[in-house]
């Protein structure tokens, strides 16, 4: 599933999909799989994050940069979802004490990529300290940056 998600994002971004596609059709798969109560709370609550996140992203582009690109949109959406499926999957086959470690460091990097420098960090940080939710991930985060950032680390490893 999750390499069905990555690859359609790839083709949308690839074939120059219209002006937010990618960004809209992220949003309905996300919310999608977070209604869905035949999925496992982890995964809808992945699911809850990616959604807030990217209703956060769209607020926030329109408010500050109303004339701002579509395509960025788009980027951003795919960025956020391959930054978590690469959390997740790394999640998944980390032991006990790599998982704290794992958690740390996708947190310490989207805290260090912010969009937009938003001063509301109650509001923006709602995820990283609510204990309920694993996705421990700033808002306000540039996830093409965060993405290129994690990758980067992550090979040297």
């Amino acid at each position: 599933m999750r390499k069905t998600l990555l690859i359609a994002f790839a083709l949308m971004a690839y074939l120059g999909v219209y002006a937010q596609d990618a960004y809209n059709e992220a949003i309905r798969m996300a919310k999608a799989v977070a209604d869905d109560t035949s999925r496992t709370l982890e995964e809808r609550k992945v699911a809850t994050f990616k959604k807030d996140a990217l209703y956060y992203l769209g607020a926030q582009s329109y408010k500050l940069t109303p004339d701002s690109s579509a395509s960025m949109l788009d980027h951003q959406a795919l960025a956020l979802f391959q930054y978590i499926n690469l959390y997740t999957g790394r999640l998944a086959m980390a032991g006990k004490r790599e998982r704290a470690e794992i958690i740390e460091l996708f947190k310490n990097v989207s805290l260090a990529h912010p969009k937009f420098k938003d001063k509301n960090k109650e509001y923006v940080l709602a995820y990283i300290t609510n204990e309920g939710y694993i996705t421990k991930f700033s808002l306000d985060t540039d996830w093409v940056a965060a993405y290129n950032d994690i990758k980067r680390r992550m090979m040297g490893k």
